[in-house]
């Protein structure tokens, strides 16, 4: 293995930003529902004909309908559209049915968005036959599959104080007990800045048409957003945090929603225009531009070297005195995905490079256990 092992200074930029959009961003919708497909075309493979076959789909659009809204509620006037799209392999004795699938997965849909109604959408679903040259490349037959592809991939851990904050926000608002008492959609965005110690984050949150019926009432869930955002922020970075929410509002307008997500009128929504691997934008990280959802689990280099350069990361981290690692991997097109073009770990802290070398031989071995990991949704893709 091509191994490049060098030591770097700890990530401290004096300026940051770091960006999450929340589960009910259309982009991340779009994610989201093409690694469920993922999983589930994969899980079938390797259960009725004993290996992932091949597949991709890692295409979708989710188009933007249009609404009449106002206090208290209102209705689609256009429902919005979202087409899953991808290659799958039916010559075997089990194949995908795209219009069975098109109906779980407007139910997955609405699962995602428990704030819109069956009118507000509708799920398509188009797969047709895979490359038979493709076909070969992810055979299991004679042990690891081939890389599907030159790319490369980059692994940064631990997260910062400010990308932790803008993750941990997210997660927080959009949990089922802050909705419970907030009533927000899901379509929350975070933005994060930092310049030295000045911090500033940016939320971008729906409010509930029906849940609010004048401006009174939307600006006291807006300021409870505010509220609960400052907590996370005070904890992490102290009581100069500025806090600033829904900061497109104006006298006469306001963030309000239906169905939770822009996508009822206002934005659209495509894989891989979101979040990166780890759930993170991070512009001041190395990152790969990779759309890692709906790709294939066991052969597609874009999604299992962000898989394997995670583990190495994490056990680099827990294992030993290194304090932070940014892991690069390179993939080479026809050969075994255990076999990388190159490996290059960047690390910060005190480190024995025959543990190194023995962690990322380790980790790429176990082709099989990332390959699960993934159907069974063990890595956070966007």
């Amino acid at each position: 293995m091509n191994l490049s092992i060098t030591h770097r200074k700890p990530y401290q930029p004096r300026v940051e930003f770091v960006e999450r959009k929340g589960v009910g961003h259309p982009d991340t919708i779009c994610d989201h529902l093409a690694e469920e497909l993922a999983r589930e075309l994969a899980s079938n493979y390797l259960a009725h004909t004993g290996a992932v076959q091949h597949f991709n789909v890692d295409k979708a659009v989710l188009a933007a309908g249009s609404v009449d809204i106002g206090f208290g509620g209102g209705t689609h006037t256009k429902a919005s559209r979202l087409v899953l799209v991808g290659k799958a392999d039916f010559a075997h004795e089990w194949a995908p049915d795209p219009e069975a699938l098109a109906v779980s997965y407007k139910d997955k849909l609405l699962e995602l968005l428990p704030d819109a109604t069956p009118d507000a959408f509708t799920v398509e679903v188009w797969l047709n036959q895979s490359s038979v040259d493709l076909q070969a490349v992810v055979t299991e037959a004679t042990g690891a599959p081939l890389a599907n592809d030159t790319s490369f991939a980059a692994v940064s851990l631990p997260r910062s104080a400010l990308e932790a904050l803008v993750h941990d926000v997210e997660h927080h608002l959009n949990s089922d007990t802050f909705r419970a008492v907030v009533p927000v959609g899901r379509d929350i965005k975070v933005m994060g800045a930092r310049q030295d110690d000045d911090v500033r984050v940016t939320v971008a949150a729906p409010v509930l048409a029906r849940a609010v019926t004048n401006r009174s009432e939307y600006d006291e869930v807006v300021r409870m957003v505010a509220d609960a955002t400052h907590r996370l922020s005070v904890d992490a970075f102290g009581d100069d945090v500025i806090v600033a929410v829904n900061q497109a509002d104006l006298e006469d307008s306001e963030y309000l929603t239906l169905t939770g997500t822009s996508a009822e009128a206002g934005d659209d929504g495509q894989v891989g225009r979101g979040n990166r691997f780890g759930g993170l934008i991070t512009p001041y990280r190395p990152m790969s531009l990779e759309a890692a959802a709906g790709k294939n689990p066991a052969a597609h280099v874009g999604k299992t070297y962000h898989a394997v350069g995670s583990d190495i990361a994490q056990r680099l981290i827990a294992e030993s005195d290194i304090n932070e690692v940014t892991v690069r991997l390179l993939s080479s097109i026809g050969h075994p995905v255990t076999d990388p073009q190159a490996a290059h770990i960047e690390v910060v802290g005190p480190h024995d490079e025959a543990h190194i070398a023995a962690v990322v031989k380790d980790c790429f071995s176990d082709w099989r256990g990332v390959r699960d990991g993934l159907i069974a949704g063990e890595y956070e893709l966007y």
